[in-house]
Order: structure tokens, then sequence, then C-alpha cells
């Protein structure tokens, strides 16, 4: 089954290039098939945007953009691992990739930007 989710990180406080937002989804669980980020309020070239699982014990990020403002779907994939922590590959160099497993809210923070700048997150998911 296909489900969606949108939320928002609200508006971020501090001064103009340091500000910062977070914000929660409501619970979901399945895997990531994709994620859209669209800015709010025109924040500046040097924002940042994490989302994370905020039940993840390893704190991994689902999705990471680093310097951007420019609204952005992605379809986000980890790499695949035996269960020995090694990589597993096709073929040297070539790893298999799956889609991030949820179980949680997911959390979206952006940094960087500045005050009552925003992102609005859309994550679909396969459940």
């Amino acid at each position: 089954m296909l489900d969606r989710t949108q939320f928002t990180t609200g508006p971020a406080v501090g001064s103009a290039g340091a500000a910062t937002a977070t914000g929660y989804s409501p619970h979901v669980t399945g895997q990531v098939l994709a994620a859209h980020v669209a800015y709010q309020d025109s924040p500046p070239a040097t924002t940042d945007l994490d989302l994370s699982d905020e039940n993840d014990p390893a704190a991994e990020s689902i999705v990471t953009l680093a310097n951007n403002n420019t609204d952005t779907k992605l379809y986000p994939r980890r790499v695949t691992e035996k269960n020995d922590g090694t990589d597993i590959l096709y073929a040297v160099g070539e790893e298999v990739h799956a889609p991030y497993v949820i179980h949680g809210r997911l959390k979206a923070v952006i940094a960087q930007a500045n005050a009552g700048d925003s992102a609005r997150v859309t994550v679909w998911i396969e459940s």
C-alpha cells in the first residue's frame, strides 16, 4: 500500500544565515520511496536540510541537502549490508541499494536559514 505524509519544519528562529527549525510528521511505518522538499519564504543558498527517522538508534539521515534552497524531489536509498556489516555488492565497487525502513515520526531540520524560512516535506511510503 502506498501512503504519503506531508509536514513542515515550521518557521525558523534565529538570525539571518543561522536560523533553525525542526518539524515532525505523524507516525509512519514502511519503506521510503521518495521525498520532496519545498522551501518556503526564500531561504538563502546556505540552507541545510536533514530528514531522518527520530526512532532510528543510529540516527542515520534519509536525506541530507547542504547549501541548498531549490525545491527537490529525491528517491533516497541506502547501501545494503550482510549480517556481518559488509556491503552487498553486484560486483566490485557496485553496491546494492534499498529503501530506508522507518517506524515512527520523520524529523526534518533546516539550519543556516533566515528567520521565518521553512521547508515543507512530502514523503511517499510503501507500507
